[in-house]
């Protein structure tokens, strides 16, 4: 998918094909509807999501196309996946390699606003703790020289409906940004059925139609890490852009 020359917008950096299903679809598309520019960066092509975890090139073959699949309901205006970092081993990579590729992608599409992973990963999987480290490290790169993105936030997801609890971090239990997107909540129900090559999905798919059929509000929750928001938190902030 090509993008636009534009710069500025909303972008997300992660690890996984479906990590932005789950974590920040429906921000995505409530910034697309706005008519931001959206962009997402993906580290690795998910070729350990088989069944057993075993690296398979054609798995992540499938994966890729489920991604793109994705991409096309939430409406990315570009999707970018790098290349020679092995799902499951994103760790074993040299670290600075990292940062510097990411750094380049941001410097050259200046998004207003960035979202990562947070210090757990959401899940504790290390490819996802990696990435939203090496992430920040690129801001900070770029800060010095003046082209770092507005705001940086971490999936911080306490608004599960599927009503999930993950061992998070501190600072990932701390959302300082409530999002309703609820107006959006089929595409992401649609994003998240594209990856059906992943276990997981079903059980996420199944709790968030059941949350749109009782007509319940839907959120993904965010914590701003840059700049900083000062505790303690009075009320959430309702939009990233």
């Amino acid at each position: 998918m090509s993008y636009p020359i534009a710069p500025g917008g909303l972008a997300a950096v992660l690890a996984h094909p479906d990590d932005e299903s789950f974590g920040c679809a429906g921000a995505f598309a409530l910034a697309h509807d706005a008519g931001a520019t959206t962009r997402l960066l993906v580290v690795t092509r998910g070729e350990a999501g088989s069944a057993d975890g075993s690296a398979d090139p054609a798995v992540g073959d499938v994966r890729e196309a489920e991604l793109v699949c994705a991409a096309r309901t939430i409406g990315l205006d570009e999707v970018s996946l790098l290349d020679g970092y092995p799902d499951g081993g994103v760790a074993d990579q040299p670290f600075d390699t990292l940062v510097s590729e990411i750094a380049a992608w941001l410097a050259d599409r200046r998004p207003a606003a960035v979202i990562t992973f947070g210090p757990h990963g959401v899940t504790g999987h290390p490819d996802h703790v990696v990435v939203g480290n090496a992430t920040r490290w690129a801001v900070e790169r770029l800060a010095d020289a003046g082209l770092a993105p507005n705001a940086v936030y971490v999936v911080s997801p306490i608004f599960d409906p599927s009503g999930n609890r993950y061992d998070l971090s501190p600072e990932e239990q701390a959302a300082t940004h409530r999002i309703s997107v609820t107006e959006v909540a089929q595409r992401k129900v649609d994003a998240l059925a594209c990856h059906a090559s992943q276990a997981d999905i079903g059980e996420e798919v199944a709790a968030l139609r059941a949350a749109i059929e009782d007509g319940r509000p839907i959120y993904e929750g965010y914590h701003r890490v840059r700049p900083l928001v000062p505790a303690p938190h009075p009320a959430f902030d309702a939009a990233l852009l």
